[in-house]
Formats: structure tokens, sequence, C-alpha cells
């Protein structure tokens, strides 16, 4: 009897602990890249460009970010793509309200994050954290 409940207890020990296994990409399904990323030109961005345009394209960029780090899809043109744009908007929410900065950059860290390691849930956590900052941003 006593065996029955320590092999019982055995089986459900390494089903429970099996289930806490670590998420990782598999890079052997990887798309070869078509070119250098660094060598592709994106449009610049004028410094006079309304902060919540300049917002309002990060978020949308920010919004699918995960699914490509998983998709392994077009990463590195739209990290390109948000740092420019972060480059003017940071700038420009310095300038108005520098209190503001800190969740936007921790955003965008979170963002770059789960691009250099693969991390999806971090981008996507980014993601979130902007959508808070955004909504909590002054208009005007």
């Amino acid at each position: 009897m006593t065996c029955r409940l320590a092999a019982a207890g055995a089986a459900a020990a390494v089903l429970t602990l099996g289930a806490c296994g670590t998420t990782y990409i598999d890079t052997s399904k990887t798309v070869p890249p078509t070119g250098d990323a660094a060598a592709t030109t994106l449009p610049p961005i004028p410094a006079d460009t309304p902060t919540a345009t300049v917002l309002a394209e990060i978020e949308s960029l920010m919004r699918r970010l995960d699914d490509q780090i998983v998709d392994d899809v077009r990463v590195p043109e739209t990290m390109a793509r948000i740092d420019q744009l972060w480059d003017v908007a940071e700038q420009q929410i310095r300038d108005r309200d520098p209190d503001q900065l800190f969740p936007f950059q921790q955003a965008i860290d979170l963002a770059r994050n789960g691009v250099e390691r693969r991390r999806p849930a971090d981008a996507s956590k980014g993601y979130k954290v902007l959508i808070a900052a955004i909504a909590a941003y002054p208009a005007g």
C-alpha cells in the first residue's frame, strides 16, 4: 500500500514539476534573412511630428511585436522603426514633461529586451506598459 502511495506521489511530482519548463523559441525553423537589416532605409520622422502621432505609430508597431518575435518575421525592421520613432518622441516628452518619460522608456526597454533575447513575453509586457503610459500622458 505504501509503495503505491509513494509511486503515485512520485508520478504527481514529476507531472507537476514537468509543467514548469522554460519557454524557448526553436531557432532551427527561422527563415534566413533576405538582406542586411541595417541596410534598410526607413523614412525619416520630422522632429515636429505631433507626439500623439509618433506614440500612435509606436503603439501600432509594438502591438504585434511579440507575434513577430515568435514567427521571426521583420523583427529587426520593426525594432529599428520603433527606435527611430522613440528618438523623436523621447525628445518631445523630455522637453514637455520629463517626469512622464520613465514609463515610456520602460516600455521601449522591454521591447528591446524582447527582441534581443527573443522573449515575446517581454515585448508583450512592453506593449501593455506603453498603453498605460499613453493613457496617462497629458494630451496637448
